[in-house]
């Protein structure tokens, strides 16, 4: 009786990570692809980021998006691995933030904090999702502060 009690916490958390993947993915693209954008469109000068550059840094925020919220998160939904994916994603996200504008680690951060959100009432590897939640936020944060300081 209890496991079912657990299991329906469970299911609401990824119900809930699993309505939220597209607003978080389409949010983060945006964010990932306004540093390019404002250094291609926004320039007074000439500078070293052309159409091409520029298509190929939306193309990979766009792919990476599309694997973390499409791909990875499903699968580690579906598997009951979500805390150790979220873990990896989070942790991932977090070491590579001070290269945001490469497009991989505004979406991997976010869909480990989505993914540890997920799982943080889990029977198996809940621990480890609220560990990927915190990290995953930071590493949100710190990949926005990488980009604000870019800019300050």
């Amino acid at each position: 009786m209890s496991d079912s009690t657990s299991s329906t916490d469970h299911s609401g958390h990824v119900d809930q990570a699993l309505r939220l993947r597209w607003p978080v993915a389409i949010a983060i693209v945006l964010f990932t692809i306004s540093y390019p954008a404002n250094d291609f469109y926004g320039a007074e000068s000439d500078t070293d980021i052309g159409l091409g550059l520029f298509l190929g840094y939306v193309a990979i925020a766009v792919a990476t998006a599309i694997t973390v919220f499409s791909v990875v998160m499903p699968w580690a939904i579906h598997r009951q691995r979500v805390g150790a994916v979220a873990l990896t994603l989070s942790v991932v996200g977090f070491l590579l933030a001070p290269g945001f504008w490469t497009g991989v680690p505004p979406a991997v951060a976010a869909g480990g904090a989505l993914l540890g959100w997920a799982g943080v009432d889990a029977a198996r590897g809940r621990r480890l999702s609220q560990a990927a939640l915190v990290i995953g936020v930071l590493a949100v944060i710190a990949n926005v502060y990488s980009y604000a300081i870019v800019f300050v």
